[in-house]
């Protein structure tokens, strides 16, 4: 399994060089989309055929990991290719707006939710942000597993994600000085040196600070980089 950042900020991208939450995972020659925040269409175009996207999963509906799908339906028109969306659902008219269409399948999912595709099997347990949000585990037949929080601050599931997950990207990257719904670099360490064996990939980054020179000397703990693809 490869895991590709396509985007690591938020909650909007930085200048000219950097784009919202998106991650794109590939299994034998199969992909899973994971958000897709503003800016990322067009760089998810340019690192895969569109037709081979078959499946989007949403940790949850705001709008720095949702509004390039808005876009990407123009696409699929184009394409005439649909797709399978995995997310929460919510009585809203941004869900409505987001996953009504017809070339959109919509799975609507929950923490005792099990789905397999793309020969991974994927998990689900609530974690802490404002609002309602999937932190998810994923699991190849191998055993070996990237977790991913969405956003969140720290919580019980934060610790079951990086003791269930080989790689874990983590909402993690904040200034310690960081006073919001988002963890820092404080945190990031004590995390890194509870879990030795579990490599954390910081991201949901600022525009306005990189967390990498502050995580020199500690060897499971990593900036995620725009545009890397990171073997699992």
């Amino acid at each position: 399994m490869n895991v590709t950042v396509i985007g690591k900020y938020g909650p909007y991208g930085k200048a000219g060089v950097g784009a919202a939450s998106c991650y794109l995972v590939e299994n034998n020659g199969e992909y899973l989309v994971m958000d897709m925040g503003a800016g990322t269409l067009s760089r998810l175009m340019a690192a895969v055929d569109m037709k081979k996207v078959n499946y989007i999963y949403f940790s949850h509906l705001h709008y720095d990991h949702t509004s390039d799908f808005l876009v990407f339906r123009y696409l699929l028109e184009d394409l005439d290719h649909k797709v399978t969306v995995f997310a929460r659902y919510e009585d809203s008219e941004w869900y409505r707006l987001l996953f009504t269409h017809p070339l959109i399948e919509v799975v609507n999912i929950d923490t005792d939710s099990v789905v397999e595709v793309c020969g991974l099997t994927l998990t689900f347990c609530d974690v802490n942000h404002p609002v309602p949000c999937f932190g998810v585990t994923i699991r190849q037949k191998n055993g070996k597993t990237l977790c991913y929080s969405g956003d969140t601050l720290d919580c019980e599931n934060v610790e079951k994600l990086l003791c269930d997950g080989d790689y874990v990207l983590l909402d993690c990257a904040r200034q310690p000085d960081f006073k919001g719904p988002h963890m820092t670099i404080d945190q990031a360490k004590a995390f890194a040196a509870r879990h030795p064996d579990t490599v954390i990939m910081a991201t949901h980054q600022s525009t306005g600070y990189d967390p990498e020179k502050d995580f020199e000397g500690t060897a499971n703990l990593i900036s995620v980089q725009e545009g890397k693809t990171y073997s699992i």
